[in-house]
């Protein structure tokens, strides 16, 4: 099938502020899968947030990435990562949407997220920071590398212990259905596997 050129709209992103930016990247790279990112405070207590520029770095090293846009206000999650140099980067299954949602959103000083939002932090094996129970993937992760591509922060770390789910993994593999992993779209819009195809 033929295609003219003028079947497309052009979009040149120079010149484009953040916010229009954001809306047409975030719109177009979709779906993606979410990283509920725990770490440890400096007073002891669980940091943790969501975030969906989340990929595999490498598998052959088991690096699992994610990025870190810029903020008026110091990441947390950034901070915490840079003095301690671990996290755990829990997976969000579709029931946990609400709890993820409430996660991402600016709370007062001193408010315990994961406590706020329903969730259970859980002692790690290999690192200090804690998961999160309600996971039903997390990754303990060691800092390997923090990127910086302009204002943005990707943050890349080896997976030291994976934890899944009793029952999730059969024959070597993730249950996909079973899993329910929840992609995001764009801002408050979610969405879930309703159904595989093969080919």
């Amino acid at each position: 099938m033929n295609y003219s050129q003028g079947e497309f709209d052009r979009l040149d992103l120079d010149g484009l502020s953040f916010a229009d930016r954001y809306r047409l990247l975030s719109g177009s790279v979709i779906p993606r899968p979410i990283a509920l990112v725990s770490t440890l405070n400096s007073d002891g207590t669980v940091n943790a947030a969501p975030f969906s520029s989340f990929m595999i770095a490498s598998v052959e090293a088991g690096y699992l990435a994610f990025s870190v846009g810029p903020s008026e206000k110091p990441k947390r999650t950034l901070g915490n990562i840079e003095r301690t140099q671990e996290f755990v980067i829990n997976t969000v299954s579709q029931d946990l949407a609400h709890n993820v949602q409430l996660c991402g959103e600016e709370q007062a000083a001193g408010a315990v997220k994961i406590e706020l939002a329903g969730l259970t932090a859980i002692r790690s094996h290999k690192i200090s920071t804690a998961r999160i129970a309600e996971s039903k993937i997390q990754f303990e992760c060691r800092l390997h590398a923090i990127l910086a591509f302009a204002e943005s922060r990707m943050i890349v770390g080896e997976v030291v212990m994976m934890h899944a789910r009793s029952g999730l993994v059969r024959d070597g593999k993730i249950d996909a259905i079973e899993y329910g992993p929840l992609g995001r779209i764009a801002g408050r819009n979610y969405c879930t596997i309703r159904d595989l195809i093969s080919v």
